[in-house]
């Protein structure tokens, strides 16, 4: 699940959230440009998709922000 509130999706169940920027926009970024944008969105499907290949036992929360 993607979700800006981890402990909501936690609470409702998810096993496997991966944070989004905000409610309104939980994939993508209005302050950003269009090519930036983008760049953001697929790092946050990439993370989401990785998220789903890995294996876990508790609810997990992922981050698709650069470390």
């Amino acid at each position: 699940m993607i979700a800006c509130l981890h402990p909501l999706a936690e609470a409702v169940g998810a096993n496997r959230i991966v944070e989004g920027k905000a409610i309104p926009y939980p994939l993508g970024d209005p302050d950003l440009t269009l090519d930036e944008e983008r760049t953001y969105r697929r790092r946050v499907v990439e993370q989401a998709v990785q998220a789903l290949a890995t294996e876990v036992t508790s609810p997990t929360v992922f981050s698709a922000e650069k470390p």
